[in-house]
């Protein structure tokens, strides 16, 4: 697989989709260039420091769930006024499981919230988290800790998850069991080094996965319809 073929694979995505708009922040929901979920196509370089716990607690909560589930935690740990981390440790970690309980695996979700938000906590002003710090801390894998570098913090990393693994597979560029490491690389091989695009394109292979590369696969007006795919029922 050529570094090219990223690129076109973005460039095909974004012209069928459009702008994404993520991470999405529930704290500016309907505000001028966000949705009322938050999400905002075409406007980069938010959120600033105030709400980039936000983006953290999110991709902690999303793990494992539907970004749905993840949202309505999201909401009650707003609601509660918890959505900075000395706020989050402030609160009894009963209460905090319970709020944060439509994720699922609440218990376990409180407990990294916490190692994370004590973590964001003891960085001095100004600081970037490093990468090597953040997978260190419990219940951080590279997912989560590439997501909040992407996402929070505008660092050009690459971030990869199941629907990558899924889709390049099935373009024939990786094995079905490739790993996180492989599948990050790749993902940044032939697009620009800069945030913007590195989350436009995770956000595109999310979208597209869901739309069209879903586990029983809906090939019928797929974008990349044409293209070796594993799926036969694309040839």
């Amino acid at each position: 697989m050529s570094a090219a073929a990223v690129g076109r694979l973005y460039r095909r995505l974004a012209a069928r989709y459009g702008p994404q708009g993520w991470w999405p922040l529930a704290s500016l929901a309907g505000r001028p260039g966000f949705d009322p979920r938050g999400y905002h196509p075409g406007i980069y370089g938010v959120p600033g420091p105030r709400r980039r716990f936000e983006v953290a607690a999110g991709a902690v909560l999303t793990q494992n769930t539907a970004w749905g589930n993840a949202e309505a935690a999201l909401s009650a740990l707003a609601a509660g006024g918890l959505l900075t981390p000395a706020a989050l440790l402030s609160c009894p970690p009963r209460r905090l499981a319970a709020l944060v309980r439509p994720s699922g695996c609440y218990n376990q979700k409180a407990r990294k919230l916490r190692v994370l938000a004590a973590f964001l906590a003891g960085l001095p002003r100004g600081r970037v988290p490093a990468r090597e710090g953040l997978l260190e801390l419990w219940g951080i894998g590279p997912e989560t800790a590439d997501s909040l570098l992407l996402y929070a913090w505008h660092l050009p990393v690459p971030v990869a998850d199941a629907y990558t693994r899924r889709l390049f597979h099935r373009l024939g560029w990786t094995g079905q069991r490739a790993g996180y490491e492989e599948l990050a690389a790749l993902c940044g091989r032939g697009l620009p080094a800069q945030a913007p695009v590195l989350q436009e394109f995770h956000a595109l292979v999310v979208r597209h996965a869901k739309e069209h590369c879903r586990a029983s696969p809906v090939c019928r007006g797929c974008p990349l319809a044409g293209r070796p795919c594993r799926w036969p029922r694309l040839f």
